[in-house]
């Protein structure tokens, strides 16, 4: 026991009393953020004007309640999530949430993402971090028809590199079905 009367606190205690208010004003500065317009900030943190990870870290929280703030950045988020790193990552788990808001939601952002994913798709085939990375988006977000264009291109590609992913895909995803039973004579 401390000086009167009071319990000295753990290490642990004091490190969760700190979780505690920083947690409490991170939900009253969204609070206040949401009072006003996010969008613009967001859409500027996205385009390399502030913090990236900030504006992705807060659409991953309030992606399922405010869908409509996800969609209103698609392109930026589309454009993160070409990266293999923290950046692609973040925004994969963005957009996947967003196509997990409802059939509304799905179809529109697969809408959406065909111009975005047939510009990638002309303009840079032969990057096979950028051909990997949307793959892995197209397949979060369950868009199987811009899947078809992606392997299309990807099997086309001049580059060696990305025509492999074509190959890994088909071996690891697309099993060939097995041959139908024989009809009995």
């Amino acid at each position: 026991m401390g000086w009167f009367g009071k319990e000295e606190k753990s290490e642990a205690e004091e490190a969760w009393d700190d979780f505690v208010r920083a947690s409490n004003k991170r939900g009253n500065a969204m609070r206040e953020l949401f009072e006003t317009d996010p969008l613009p900030a967001v859409r500027k943190a996205l385009n390399g004007g502030g913090e990236m990870f900030a504006a992705l870290d807060l659409l991953m929280d309030v992606g399922w309640s405010r869908p409509e703030l996800v969609r209103a950045v698609v392109p930026e988020l589309y454009s993160c999530s070409l990266s293999l790193g923290r950046p692609g990552i973040f925004a994969r788990l963005v957009l996947r949430r967003l196509s997990a808001s409802g059939q509304e939601y799905a179809e529109g952002l697969h809408a959406e993402l065909a111009p975005l994913a047939a510009a990638t798709l002309r303009e840079e085939v032969t990057d096979v971090f950028a051909m990997q990375a949307l793959e892995m988006l197209l397949d979060d977000v369950g868009a199987l028809d811009l899947h078809g264009q992606w392997l299309e291109a990807v099997r086309a590609s001049p580059d060696v590199d990305v025509r492999e992913l074509a190959e890994d895909y088909e071996e690891d995803e697309n099993p060939e079905p097995p041959e139908p039973a024989a009809a009995p004579l």
